[in-house]
């Protein structure tokens, strides 16, 4: 599911800004960006982040903003850019022909030589007391909103749901019929060949009763029904979206099975539709939790 959420908080002269975003995606990734020296923060955010997430590509941004004057600067001089730059201002006096060499004085105050850096000591103790307070923030917004899309997706899936039980309805009131409909197919056909039959023929008889056994549907309804209540019972409660995707799975072979053993055009029509339903159910809950 998608969402996002942002918190902050301040201390010690600094503030963090958290970002928490995220796109749909079957597994969990996790994304975190840093401000600089805080790299070693990072598996805390992590952690932080699979306690309450687990599926998506979650990004975490923090950035970090100082909130008094910074006074105390390091300078230090870019040796490789300083090199460089040595032996382009003496291919240049070549070309020139200057007659005067160039200075170390014109080399510092090239951009890029010499460079500062503000010198601050960071207790990460401290600081990560700041970033997780904001992190939490950020996650309580970003978790809401995925709440919200996920109720959504949880209404779609009912009605989606409630087709599955009407259709299985109808094959339970269809059963009955099809062993009747097979043996009035049979008998007329013997008719048409000329070979009249009497309804209690042995031989007929034994025809309808492996017919009865090859297609009787009845395990796999009541395994149906069964996969139903369960799926209400998810949708009811905060279970997980796998296990949901794992009774789609037994529904769409319960569905396949009865579809083959049943040997019906209707009950094949509902098989069809029903299959086409579980698709869009499995694909929804590839995005949810």
């Amino acid at each position: 599911m998608s969402g996002f959420g942002s918190g902050k908080a301040s201390g010690y002269g600094r503030r963090y800004h958290v970002e928490c975003s995220s796109v749909n995606r079957k597994g969990l990734e996790i994304v975190i960006t840093l401000p600089r020296g805080l790299n070693a923060l990072e598996s805390q955010v992590r952690e932080e982040v699979q306690k309450l997430v687990k599926r998506g590509r979650i990004q975490v941004a923090i950035t970090e903003e100082f909130l008094t004057k910074q006074t105390s600067k390091n300078h230090f001089i870019n040796q490789i850019a300083a090199i460089e730059a040595w032996k382009e201002l003496l291919t240049l006096q070549r070309i020139l022909k200057l007659s005067t060499a160039p200075s170390l004085e014109t080399l510092l105050h090239l951009p890029g030589i010499v460079k500062e850096e503000f010198s601050q000591q960071i207790d990460l103790t401290e600081t990560w007391k700041l970033v997780q307070q904001a992190l939490s923030t950020a996650l309580k917004a970003f978790l809401q909103m995925r709440l919200k899309e996920g109720k959504y997706h949880a209404t779609d899936l009912k009605k989606r749901v409630r087709l599955l039980e009407q259709m299985v309805k109808k094959m339970i009131e269809r059963a009955p019929i099809i062993f009747q409909h097979r043996r009035t197919q049979l008998g007329k056909r013997l008719a048409d060949l000329g070979v009249p039959i009497p309804a209690d023929s042995a031989s007929l008889l034994r025809e309808l009763a492996l017919f009865a056994e090859r297609s009787d549907i009845h395990e796999e309804l009541v395994r149906l029904q069964s996969h139903f209540i369960q799926c209400q019972e998810l949708l009811a409660s905060t279970g997980e979206a796998r296990t949901f995707d794992y009774l789609a799975q037994e529904m769409f072979r319960e569905f396949n099975t009865l579809g083959n053993k049943a040997n019906d055009a209707a009950i094949s029509r509902w098989v069809v539709q029903a299959k086409s339903e579980l698709d869009k159910i499995r694909e929804q809950l590839a995005n949810l939790e």
